[in-house]
């Protein structure tokens, strides 16, 4: 009998999952459920510990790296003692790969020693490196070498932003590395980013699954200070022997290439080519489809990573959700009964428009208010809203993810009976609230165990579109995208005054 972990490093904790692989494939039970339930069961254990973050600047956002060894060691040692509760021992535990936050940019020695605090990928301090590498080469060049458009969120800014204000310390030669590798060089003593992960950095080109040489050349770096990526579900190494005790793990315990969150996420839900796409919904929506191609048309700048499969991609497709929500529930406490009057139209760009055409100039826009609205009529609106956007970055992604059989919906919006009901009216087609409580780290766990082909979990509560009410979303869609034109229009309009 075996059992491995998925251990998920996030933006604010760290999160653990013990599977047994004799039991997979059936279902991880909720978060805050697992291990409550016979030795039969998949998950074994889970436990989560957090982190901070700090923001000593306005658009700064930084972490300590050593925190999230700190809290693996926690997370995992609280797993070991779970397994060990139910009378496994811990030589079963003979395996573990990393779930990551993404693009979070760590400069460290070559003993993976950090040199400075973590920037993370919410750091948006490199507005101005932003306008100087966009007015040297374009984003049509941009996109064509990362497979997505260049923004304040890419570590390239950050990149560019230390060699300005820390020049003494990028003169050094420091290696350049994210949450994966950082992570795996402590544990393993080996420097290994997993692909996915490397493919939503700057420096490895998605498409071509090769280093981006002129990306390089463009930020004024050396190939040999960032980590050579490994594919998903390969071994990296065993843990250092001292590594291990600390975990609590037998020594030969090998750490295995995982994935970033988003990807393992996806394949931890049962995200398949054609047939299920996957919508996490939190802080932002994010749309996961696979495709067999990838996109690389500079006219629709979908973001492209690379998926587990050596011929799969992952079609990203971020755009406002959560935030937007919890923002109009706060404005709009108290009535909750919907009117009789005309429905509104709610463009929810409160922070720009994102995926699919990155409309950045765009703004949270409510149309067609009068004194019978209600507050719950702004509310539903906002939430149509949200449902049209999914709508209009799942047919982007169509022409090369095709159009999905299923989507399975992940997070905070997926536990509401009215989210997943709207989704399947507005798309036509069949949601599933998955039943996997922690898909990345369950992800994770899979390809720690050498699995790279997804696995359709157990089957969660279903939501099949009504006709009528198909009908009626089609209908608010269209004036939907009319508006949304005009409103494009005009707001870019008012950029120019």
């Amino acid at each position: 009998m075996a059992i491995v972990l998925g251990i998920d490093i996030g933006t604010s904790s760290v999160k653990c999952l013990a599977l047994d692989t004799d039991s997979d494939p059936v279902t991880p039970p909720p978060h805050g459920q697992a291990g409550i339930r016979g030795r039969g069961d998949a998950v074994v254990a889970f436990a989560q510990r957090a982190y901070p973050t700090s923001q000593p600047h306005e658009g700064w956002s930084e972490q300590d790296p050593e925190d999230y060894l700190r809290a693996l060691e926690h997370v995992v040692r609280e797993c070991v003692a779970q397994c060990l509760g139910r009378r496994r021992t811990r030589d079963e535990i003979r395996a573990a790969a990393l779930s990551t936050q993404a693009d979070t940019l760590i400069i460290a020695d070559e003993h993976g020693t950090p040199l400075r605090a973590a920037m993370t990928w919410m750091d948006t301090r490199g507005q101005a490196e932003l306008r100087d590498l966009l007015a040297e080469h374009g984003q049509a060049w941009w996109y064509s070498e990362l497979g997505q458009p260049l923004s304040v969120y890419s570590s390239a800014c950050r990149l560019l932003w230390l060699r300005r204000h820390e020049p003494e310390l990028m003169s050094s030669r420091p290696r350049i590395a994210f949450v994966p590798d950082f992570v795996a060089r402590r544990l393993t003593g080996v420097w290994a980013a997993d692909i996915p992960s490397a493919s939503w950095s700057p420096f490895y080109h998605p498409v071509h699954r090769s280093r981006a040489e002129a990306v390089f050349d463009a930020l004024g770096l050396e190939p040999a200070q960032v980590s050579a990526p490994i594919a998903s579900g390969q071994p990296i190494a065993p843990l250092l022997p001292d590594m291990a005790d600390r975990l609590g793990l037998a020594r030969n315990t090998l750490l295995i290439a995982g994935a970033f969150d988003q990807t393992a996420a996806a394949f931890g839900a049962g995200a398949t080519a054609g047939g299920t796409g996957v919508l996490s919904c939190g802080t932002a929506w994010v749309l996961y489809s696979v495709a067999n191609r990838p996109p690389s048309d500079p006219s629709r700048p979908l973001c492209v990573c690379c998926h587990v499969g050596p011929d799969e991609w992952g079609i990203v497709l971020p755009y406002t959700g959560g935030s937007a929500y919890d923002w109009v529930m706060r404005a709009t406490a108290g009535d909750t009964r919907a009117s009789d009057a005309s429905p509104l139209i709610f463009v929810p760009h409160l922070y720009g428009g994102l995926s699919p055409d990155w409309q950045s100039k765009s703004k949270g826009s409510l149309l067609g208010l009068t004194l019978a609205h209600t507050p719950e009529d702004m509310r539903l609106a906002l939430m149509r809203g949200i449902a049209f956007e999914t709508r209009r970055n799942v047919e982007a992604a169509e022409p090369y993810a095709g159009r999905p059989e299923m989507l399975r919906m992940v997070g905070g919006a997926a536990r509401s009976d009215i989210w997943p009901q709207m989704i399947a009216d507005t798309l036509g087609c069949v949601v599933e609230v998955s039943s996997v409580g922690e898909a990345a780290c369950y992800g994770a766990a899979r390809l720690a165990a050498g699995l790279q082909t997804a696995n359709a979990p157990a089957s969660g509560t279903v939501f099949t579109p009504y006709p009528v009410s198909m009908r009626r979303m089609d209908e608010l869609y269209a004036r939907y995208m009319d508006a949304y034109r005009l409103l494009c229009s005009h707001y870019a309009g008012e950029a120019e005054d």
